[in-house]
């Protein structure tokens, strides 16, 4: 995923610890977030655009919170994809703002930004390389 954000000079990638503001009162820590910036990144995390990706792992502890309270303030705020990553049941869901039910992906995910390249991540191949890496 970062070499295909990276082929890109208007999308920027941040990871765990970057503030999405997507509000006055509300702010999120995605794992993974990916915006599209004209020019140079803001200086200010509230500067930053809707993302247009915002990626959740999953955990015991957050499991409820990813797939309720968050996904309802990213769908909310206009974020054109949101990926809840399940480790324990190898599978991703895909949430897009019009979207009452997740879309399920265990095989191939393709995410197409714009009218630009697609991104294809096998599924199947990046669980097997992070339960190796266990």
């Amino acid at each position: 995923m970062v070499g295909f954000v990276g082929q890109s000079p208007d999308l920027k990638m941040y990871y765990a610890g970057a503030d999405v503001y997507l509000g006055p009162n509300t702010l999120v820590q995605p794992d993974i977030c990916v915006f599209r910036v004209d020019g140079a990144s803001p200086e200010k995390w509230q500067d930053f655009p809707v993302p247009l990706l915002a990626v959740e792992v999953l955990s015991p502890g957050t499991a409820s919170r990813d797939r309720g309270t968050k996904r309802e303030i990213y769908q909310s705020a206009g974020v054109a994809e949101y990926w809840i990553v399940d480790i324990d049941s190898r599978m991703i869901e895909r949430w897009k703002p019009e979207d009452e039910r997740p879309e399920i992906l265990r095989d191939t995910l393709t995410w197409l930004v714009g009218d630009g390249p697609e991104l294809h991540i096998d599924i199947a191949a990046l669980f097997e390389k992070l339960s190796n890496a266990k």
